[in-house]
């Protein structure tokens, strides 16, 4: 078995209403025309931690190491997506639109692979797939299904 690398890159928009960086004050209600102001935002940050949840109740630290990334900390991003292309080697094409972080917010990234189309993340069960195949087959990068 090898460890499978998952990077969940959520949404970058803040909320500047007196909301704290990790989410949404109990009383941050901000409000334009009827409309919350942060709601895309809070249902994309919900979509990721769907994700998150499912996969750590899913697999062992061992089995996937999972990091959570902020895109505003493009350091640490940059270095992330590096290292995982030369380690699983997803191919010339995609290699190449991982580094240039050729995705929309949010991404899911497998393996050095983006898996999300247009900044909408696959399913639950279909990432929980993806990762078994990536974790019991050493030597395939798994491929995004339909």
């Amino acid at each position: 078995m090898k460890q499978a690398s998952l990077i969940l890159v959520r949404e970058n928009a803040e909320q500047l209403t007196g909301s704290g960086c990790c989410g949404k004050l109990e009383g941050d209600n901000a409000w334009i025309d009827g409309q919350s102001l942060f709601f895309d935002n809070q249902r994309e940050k919900g979509r990721l931690g769907i994700l998150y949840r499912a996969v750590r109740e899913s697999f062992s630290a061992e089995q996937v190491e999972l990091v959570q990334v902020d895109p505003r900390n493009q350091l640490y991003l940059a270095a992330r997506l590096l290292g995982d292309v030369v380690r699983y080697r997803p191919g010339v094409v995609q290699s190449l639109k991982t580094l240039a972080q050729a995705f929309s917010l949010p991404a899911v990234i497998l393996n050095g692979r983006v898996l999300s189309r247009r900044g909408v993340p696959p399913t639950s069960e279909t990432l929980l797939g993806l990762i078994r195949d990536a974790v019991e087959n050493r030597d395939s990068a798994p491929a995004p299904r339909s």
